[in-house]
Parts: structure tokens; C-alpha cells; sequence
């Protein structure tokens, strides 16, 4: 047994964990991440990064090499409730080519699976210095005033070993033995379904090269889903049945060929069975997001129906949060209050994603559950799922409060607590997005008439992790107005946190630029701010020319 100390342990390497890691490693520190399986998922699940998640993951770089993992075009992409693959149509959710996110989003989707898209942050996060060991569990887990002390166990050898850490990022999935551990419990639904999953692969699959289908099936055999194949060729059917009646071995290879065919509609397929895997689906989440230096991310803070494909996308955007805020207070750019505010903004968020997530689900699969409130679902998600607003310490709000838990991303406020508007901008002859800048840390824009802002973050730049943009001479307009999608004058000013959210604005000038924007900063950063006495935190502003930032020209897929 030995003793180690590094400043985050991550237990878990699924979506929220390894996005964890990522982020640390690419904010220059080195978390150790352990996960008790040998390697990370072998199934194609959770089969999509959505432009929200992505415009998170390519500010590290990785938006090509996830799109590609995902082959088809998401534009092509078609959600359909039906009876069977080629039989009667009961609704589209999605037809094909509504998938354009290009006019709010610099970001493409992608179509890639579990199984793709971690094995692509795990490389990044061990290139950028993160510690990755497969293979170990966690043992025991106490917190104390300085830190944690975790003891963990490799599952090989049976060697265990003692971890001194500053923070614990707990991903270790919907069983999570740190939230058990934490005496953390969970509300909602419970078990909604018990669910067995058919991998298989075959020849001449109907619809097979007109890109990526998801099918919800509703006809007198079963209730289930179709999700056509990855690029291994993969394909599943997943069907509902009664644990009470049937287990895993009533599933023989007869009978998933059965189910196959029926899904499909389509009884000359010869199926080849891959796997067969039993699955719970379940809505609920955590009634407490961690405690102050432990922190529920993924599915150990909140799990949900995968109807509506939130789930992954929200242990990414978790993963994320977290991990921007853990380096900003270990690197002292922040106070530690600043970690606070990761339950204050991604509970509520993590709350209506599983309520909409549970209503998506009555909806495409289950209308006869009308105790899962499944008539608005379609209506409600696009705002739940892009257009989420935050409420915290780390967010100042400049008026009256009108208590919307979303906005439509499409029409954006530039109030503070929303996601950023996309902006498509022209710096030295290229261009790029609003939700771009924020590579180094928060950004400040100001307008082309601010020069008090300007002067004022240009000061405050030496000292603390901002970069400082001016509209019209660093930033040239191509199309949409930065006064009009911010809600400012051309006087004002608008501050961007590291995840493109908006912390402060100033809707035109004040007297003392200087002294609102150190009040700003202060708060934001959950840190007072003495400009007398800094001695300089520094930070490295990444320059715009970093290869992603010329995808813009492409368009969202």
C-alpha cells in the first residue's frame, strides 16, 4: 500500500468521467482516473454528440475525429414512431434534414456510440497528462476538511492502494458506490422498464443506405426500438419484458431472430446475433449533487430514459463543468465557493432533462403511461435540451428575474445564465464563433462604442484569466448583430465563462468601467479581487488559429 496525492481523483471512465479528465488534462493538470472494467464500453449506446456537447468538446480539438467516428451525417438522421421498420408510420419526430444546426451553433453533431466516443477522450485525456487505470475499484471513500482518502483496489492483483486527493469527481455510473457511500439518495420514478438489447448485424437491412434511422415500435408483439447501424455494421433491436416472466435465457438465438424480423418487418433477414444484453431503464436523480469536495457527475448524479438521447449529453456537459471549475480554483484563478455553484447550476438541469427524458419516453414508446406527463414532451425539448438557463453565484443577473427554466437558442436574450448566441465573426481573415473564445478561459466582448470596457479588461487581462475582444476592430460582424443577440448597446460589455454561458453584461456605459468590471470578476470568480495586491495570476491566450476554428465554413451536420 502506498500513498499518492494527485489534486482531482475521477472514479469512472463512461462519458462524464473521461470528459472530466479530458478538461483537466487540457487546463494543465493531471487527475488520475480509475474504473473497475478492463476497458472502456464495448456496446454501441448513447449514439450521438449533440451540438450543445460538441461545441464543448471542440474547444479541445476533438470535433472532427468524433464526427467522423460517427459516419453518417447527423443532417440525414430520422426519428420515426412506427409499427415496424417497413411498416405503417404513427408519427415523425425528425424528418431527415431537420438536423441543421448551423444557424446557432458553430458545432456539427455526430452520430458516433459510446464505444467510439470514448476511447477518443481517453486518448486525449492520457496525451495531456491524465492518469488512466483500468481494472481498479474503489474501496472506501471519507472526506475531511483538507481532502479526500479514497482506498482502491486492483482487481488483477488484489493490491490496494491509498489515494490523497484535494477532490473526487464520482462518475461510477447509476450504482454508484460514492453516492452510497455519501448516504446520497434519489428521487423519482424508479424503474420505469426492464429492457433486453439485441446487437446483431446482417445483409441488405431495409433503409441501410439512407443513413441513420431510430425507429420506437408500438405494435401488438412488443414495445421497442430499431437503431440502424454504426460503422461496424452493428444494428439493435431492444424490446420491453417482464423480469417476473422471462430472464435472459428465455432470449435464445431463435427468438431474437424472431424479434428481429418482426422489428424490421421483414422475415427473409438473416440476422447474425452479436449480443444480447439486459437492461433497466429508470428516472431519477440524486437529491444532492455531492458534498464540498466530492461531486456526482453522469449517471451517478441522475439516470434517464435514453428516449430523446439526453443522457449521454448530460454526463458530458457534466463532466465538463466540473472539471472547468476544479482547474480555475486548483490553479487559483478562482475562490473555492466557485464549486458550489456546480450543483446550483447542473441539478436543476439534471432534474427537467429526466422529467422531459420520462415524458419523451411515454410519449415514443408508452402513451398509455399518462402518470409520466408525456403530452408535451416534443413541445418542451429543444428548450430543455439546448436553450437550459443557469442560476447561481457565478452568475449575475441584471434585472428582474422572470423564473424560465429555458430559452429558445434560436432566439437568443444575451441575458446572463444563458448559453451564448453563435455569432459568426471575422478575425484576420477567418471565422469564427462567439462560443469559440472562451478557449483560454472567460472572454470579455465588448462593443465597437466600449472603449472604458475595453481599457478596463485589457487591465484586468494581465492579472486574470480573461481575453479581451472588441467588436469592429478585433471582431468584424459577418451577418447577425452582436448588439441586437446580446441585448447591449454598443457601449457594453459581455463577460463569457469558460462554457460559453454568459456570467455578466452591461447593457451600456458606466462611470467607473474599471471598478464594474473588478465587482463583476469578483463575483464570477467567487474571489475577492485587490488590484493593488495581485500578483499576477497569468494565463496564455490561445491563439485564434488553432486548426477547429476554420470549420465554421462547413456548416453544422
Amino acid at each position: 500500500m502506498s500513498d499518492r496525492t494527485p489534486s482531482v481523483l475521477i472514479i469512472g471512465a463512461g462519458l462524464a468521467g473521461l470528459t472530466a479528465a479530458a478538461t483537466l488534462a487540457w487546463r494543465g493538470l493531471r487527475p488520475l482516473l480509475v474504473e473497475r472494467h478492463a476497458s472502456t464500453s464495448q456496446h454501441p449506446r448513447a449514439r450521438s454528440v449533440n451540438f450543445r456537447s460538441m461545441e464543448l468538446l471542440r474547444l479541445m480539438g476533438l470535433e472532427d475525429e468524433l464526427v467522423a467516428a460517427g459516419g453518417n451525417s447527423m443532417q440525414d438522421f430520422k426519428i420515426v414512431i412506427a409499427e415496424s421498420v417497413t411498416g405503417r408510420e404513427i408519427k415523425t419526430i425528425l424528418p431527415r434534414g431537420a438536423w441543421d444546426t448551423a444557424p446557432f451553433s458553430p458545432a456539427r453533431a455526430s452520430g458516433a456510440g459510446q464505444d467510439r466516443i470514448e476511447p477518443i477522450l481517453r486518448r486525449y485525456a492520457e496525451e495531456h497528462g491524465a492518469q488512466i487505470r483500468v481494472s481498479t475499484e474503489l474501496v472506501s471513500l471519507s472526506e475531511d476538511e483538507d481532502g479526500v482518502e479514497a482506498l482502491i483496489r486492483d482487481r488483477l492483483s488484489g493490491a490496494e492502494e491509498r489515494i490523497r486527493a484535494d477532490y473526487v469527481v464520482a462518475a461510477d455510473g447509476n450504482r454508484s458506490l460514492v453516492r452510497n457511500l455519501l448516504g446520497i439518495g434519489l428521487n423519482g420514478q424508479g424503474t420505469l422498464s426492464h429492457n433486453m438489447a439485441v446487437v446483431f448485424s446482417a445483409d441488405d437491412l431495409p433503409l441501410s443506405q439512407q443513413g441513420m434511422v431510430l425507429y420506437y415500435l408500438q405494435n401488438p408483439g412488443f414495445t421497442g426500438v430499431y437503431i440502424s447501424p454504426d460503422l461496424d455494421g452493428r444494428a439493435l433491436v431492444s424490446v420491453e419484458y417482464d423480469p417476473a416472466r422471462e430472464s435472459r435465457e428465455d432470449f435464445t438465438k431463435a427468438r431474437c431472430v424472431a424479434l428481429i424480423r418482426a422489428a424490421l418487418g421483414a422475415d427473409q433477414v438473416e440476422p447474425r446475433i452479436i449480443e444480447v444484453i439486459a437492461w433497466e431503464m429508470a428516472s431519477q436523480v440524486a437529491n444532492r449533487f455531492g458534498t464540498r469536495r466530492v461531486f456526482l457527475a453522469g449517471d451517478a448524479a441522475h439516470t434517464m430514459p435514453p428516449t430523446g438521447g439526453l443522457g449521454g449529453q448530460t454526463a458530458i456537459q457534466d463532466g465538463f463543468d466540473i472539471a472547468w471549475k476544479l482547474a480555475m480554483v486548483l490553479k487559483g484563478e478562482a475562490g473555492s465557493d466557485l464549486l458550489a455553484t456546480y450543483a446550483q447550476e447542473r441539478q436543476p438541469v439534471g432534474e427537467r432533462t429526466v422529467a422531459l427524458q420520462t415524458a419523451t419516453y411515454a410519449a415514443r414508446m408508452r402513451p398509455d403511461r399518462k402518470d409520466l406527463g408525456g403530452e408535451n414532451a416534443e413541445a418542451d425539448y429543444f428548450g430543455v435540451a439546448f436553450g437550459y438557463r443557469y442560476r447561481s453565484a457565478a452568475i449575475l443577473q441584471d434585472g428582474p428575474d422572470d423564473c424560465a427554466s429555458s430559452e429558445n437558442p434560436m432566439q437568443p436574450s444575451g441575458r446572463p445564465g444563458t448559453r451564448a448566441a453563435h455569432l459568426v465573426l471575422e478575425t484576420d481573415g477567418k471565422l469564427v464563433s462567439t462560443l469559440d473564445l472562451i478557449q483560454s478561459g472567460f472572454a470579455l466582448l465588448v462593443g465597437p462604442q466600449a472603449q472604458g470596457f475595453e481599457k478596463a479588461g485589457r487591465e484586468l487581462a494581465m492579472e486574470l484569466p480573461v481575453s479581451v475582444y472588441r467588436i469592429g476592430t478585433d471582431l468584424i460582424e459577418c451577418e447577425a448583430s452582436f448588439t441586437a443577440n446580446f441585448g447591449v448597446g454598443p457601449q457594453g460589455a459581455v463577460l463569457l465563462r469558460p462554457d460559453g454561458f454568459i456570467a455578466w453584461r452591461s447593457v451600456g456605459a458606466v462611470e467607473d468601467a474599471t471598478d464594474v468590471l473588478t465587482q463583476a470578476l469578483a463575483r464570477v470568480l467567487c474571489r475577492p479581487i485587490d488590484r493593488q495586491l495581485l500578483n499576477g495570476v497569468g494565463f496564455d491566450r490561445v491563439g485564434l488559429d488553432r486548426p477547429h476554428l476554420g470549420e465554421l465554413q462547413r456548416g453544422a451536420a
